[in-house]
């Protein structure tokens, strides 16, 4: 493996998760930059102006979940979105800001980002104008090398009327099993017991198939609380979008049948439109059980996760 690993969340989550013959990027096996939430994730005209947005990050290492590493945090400014820098890490030089430096346990990396003044400027304007996007980048200490991430929070000097600025999406429950399954509560599951019609063929550790139970996750969410934004559409006109949430899902031990699921889309007739719920399926071999972890985008900047845990008996 190589010495430094960079982790830019496009290319994370674009990576094939359907398959049981080869890693998957669903399995955490060692330590990753899952996500970085940051609150407010839109910075808009017209609003109330924050003086700064809170980052934080999920960083999860199974075998040292609550180890204390190196961490960097830095600032800048995208400017010129055509070019894709936003898909880049902040430049060196004395564009970028390096906010902080030292260390901090894996379940509390978080930052306080001051806004520069000049995407202040543009906000106060009232005008619509074009605006430099904001963007956070973190580093974590690995002994397999250095991890990083980027986040980018959205300005918009303007919003159209009636619309609100983007909110970080919100959970009300996760349901295992089709029973409410409480954050700080472990799921207790009797290995290997389920109706043979529940059992699903994955791929255990010497190439040989076995039989393992698969259980239903199912995140459960308030339809009133979806946004509506204006977007280009087809028509190449300015539409106006219903949001729709995506689910990329996790776990350190076990394997999920698809590693995204996204918000049913009413307006979908394909086979495929089926709706948030996951699949996960036990180890092939019994062990102490699971932590899974689902991470919710918007579409738009807006993120939001949820851990659980499993225990065999």
């Amino acid at each position: 493996m190589s010495a430094r690993k960079t982790l830019l969340f496009a290319a994370l989550l674009a990576l094939p998760a359907c398959s049981f013959d080869f890693a998957r990027s669903t399995d955490v096996t060692d330590r990753r930059i899952l996500a970085i939430q940051v609150e407010p994730p839109e910075l808009a005209g017209g609003a109330a102006l924050p003086a700064f947005v809170q980052a934080r990050a999920l960083v999860v290492d199974p075998s040292a979940p609550d180890a204390v590493t190196e961490i960097h945090w830095w600032s800048c400014m995208v400017v010129d979105l055509a070019s894709g820098a936003g898909d880049s890490r902040c430049p060196e030089g004395e564009a970028t800001v390096l906010l902080a430096s030292g260390e901090a346990p894996l379940s509390a990396v978080s930052q306080t980002v001051p806004l520069p003044p000049e995407v202040v400027g543009v906000l106060a304007s009232g005008r619509d104008v074009p605006a430099p996007q904001v963007q956070v980048q973190l580093k974590v200490g690995s002994g397999e090398g250095e991890l990083f991430a980027i986040k980018e929070v959205a300005v918009t000097p303007l919003l159209p009327e009636g619309q609100e600025a983007n909110r970080n999406p919100v959970l009300q429950r996760l349901m295992l099993n089709g029973e409410e399954w409480l954050p700080d509560v472990p799921r207790v599951l009797r290995y290997g017991e389920c109706p043979d019609e529940e059992r699903k063929e994955v791929e255990a550790e010497d190439g040989s198939r076995v039989r393992v139970c698969e259980h239903d996750i199912e995140p459960i969410f308030d339809e009133a609380e979806a946004q509506f934004y204006e977007e280009r559409g087809l028509s190449g006109e300015p539409e106006t979008q219903r949001e729709r949430l995506r689910f990329n899902w996790f776990s350190d031990a076990g394997s999920f049948r698809r590693g995204r699921t996204d918000q049913k889309d009413p307006r979908d007739p394909s086979p495929d439109n089926i709706g948030p719920k996951a699949e996960w399926r036990e180890p092939p071999t019994k062990n102490a059980g699971a932590t899974i972890w689902v991470v919710i985008r918007d579409g738009r900047g807006g993120i939001h996760w949820e851990r659980r845990e499993v225990r065999f008996e």
